[in-house]
């Protein structure tokens, strides 16, 4: 989850809180209406008498009296009634403002829940539901007009906020949509440079969400580093092909120049805004780096790699010993794995390797899945 939408949901949940609070203290004047509708009509109640006694004036103070009794008082001659039934209408109608205000307290909780639960702030649908629901709000006028009319000006002014950010929301959706396009065809770019790689890109990727999800990393952040691992490898563009597909092993300056990769892969996505793209960007620099510090272009160690980039490193290593290239045979499964093990805290993130290890079929899984289609792997 975003900052901003890390921001928004804390703040939702104070919001919600507070709703709570406001719906205890609705009830509790809603009781007290009541208590005191039942003492206009002498209605003893033996253990609320003392109360009665001691505090009606200082609830009646509090809660106070409606304007349109006042109205009704002055122009209906209510002064003529018994002051017991005056005393009725206007606790009566102040019970039915507090009961429309806890309607609209408990409409709020349910935006709030739903923000809350969703991490999405804002929804056409909500904003429909709240000019449906903002004309009852006038009905608050009974006791206060300035209440019921700002209420229902708010109400209003919010629902067209909600409808401008549900916009904003579904136009950024359209643009997280195009950059993952654009992450997919720069990936498919990237694997059809070398005629040997075949879907390496698609399973480091697969491998690097089932570890991140292992570590128990937020869903969102998942999906991330499975869209941005896989331009890994992006620098390899600027690589000439007679190297990447070189039959046998590199010399010393050939295998230089494959070091310059992370670098050029940094440099392709420097200028590239999204969290993605930054997330794809550390990953191209860093899938090299080692823990131990004796990795390439940095020397970086420990936490001073990206954790992404500590679990595509893992990723990258695990496929490419159990993948055949034109200058070696794939490796067999298990001794893969026992080699990623072996590494555990000199090469890799021990608990990345701690991961590999928990979630190991489910990686082993998809290394079947996807395997490439002139691979024979051993264990396949």
């Amino acid at each position: 989850m975003s900052d901003v939408k890390k921001r928004i949901v804390q703040i939702a949940k104070m919001l919600f809180a507070a709703a709570t609070v406001a719906k205890v203290i609705t009830i509790v004047l809603m009781v007290v209406t009541c208590l005191q509708i039942a003492a206009a009509f002498s209605i003893k109640v033996p253990a609320l008498t003392g109360f009665f006694d001691g505090h009606i004036s200082q609830i009646e103070s509090v809660l106070g009296r409606s304007t349109v009794f006042e109205i009704l008082f002055q122009s209906a001659n209510l002064s003529a009634m018994e002051p017991v039934y005056t005393k009725a209408i206007e606790l009566f109608i102040t019970f039915l403002s507090l009961l429309v205000l806890l309607y609209y307290i408990g409409f709020f909780k349910k935006l709030i829940r739903r923000i809350v639960e969703e991490g999405q702030p804002f929804s056409a649908e909500a904003a429909r539901h709240m000019r449906e629901n903002s004309w009852g709000l006038l009905l608050l006028a009974l006791v206060n007009p300035v209440l019921g009319l700002l209420m229902f000006l708010l109400f209003r002014f919010f629902s067209l906020v909600f409808e401008y950010g549900a916009y904003l929301q579904d136009k950024a959706g359209e643009t997280s949509r195009i950059q993952e396009e654009v992450i997919v065809s720069l990936a498919e770019i990237t694997e059809n440079k070398s005629e040997q790689t075949g879907q390496h890109i698609r399973r480091v990727s697969e491998y690097s969400k089932i570890l991140a999800q292992q570590m128990g990393l937020p869903e969102e952040q998942v999906e991330s580093l499975r869209l941005a691992s896989t331009m890994h490898d992006l620098g390899k563009l600027m690589i000439p092909s007679e190297i990447l597909d070189k039959p046998g092993r590199l010399t010393d300056a050939e295998f230089a120049e494959i070091k310059k990769h992370p670098g050029f892969g940094e440099h392709l996505l420097h200028n590239v805004e999204g969290e993605t793209m930054t997330l794809a960007r550390q990953i191209a620099l860093e899938h090299h780096e080692r823990y131990d510090g004796k990795g390439y272009p940095n020397g970086e160690t420990g936490e001073e790699i990206g954790l992404e980039s500590r679990i595509v490193a893992v990723a990258d290593v695990y496929d490419a010993l159990t993948s055949r290239r034109s200058y070696k045979d794939a490796w067999d499964p298990k001794v893969a794995y026992d080699e990623i093990v072996r590494c555990s805290g000199t090469q890799f993130d021990p608990k990345v390797v701690e991961a590999f290890v928990a979630a190991y079929d489910q990686i082993d899984a998809v290394r079947k899945e996807y395997a490439d289609d002139h691979i024979a792997n051993k264990a396949a």
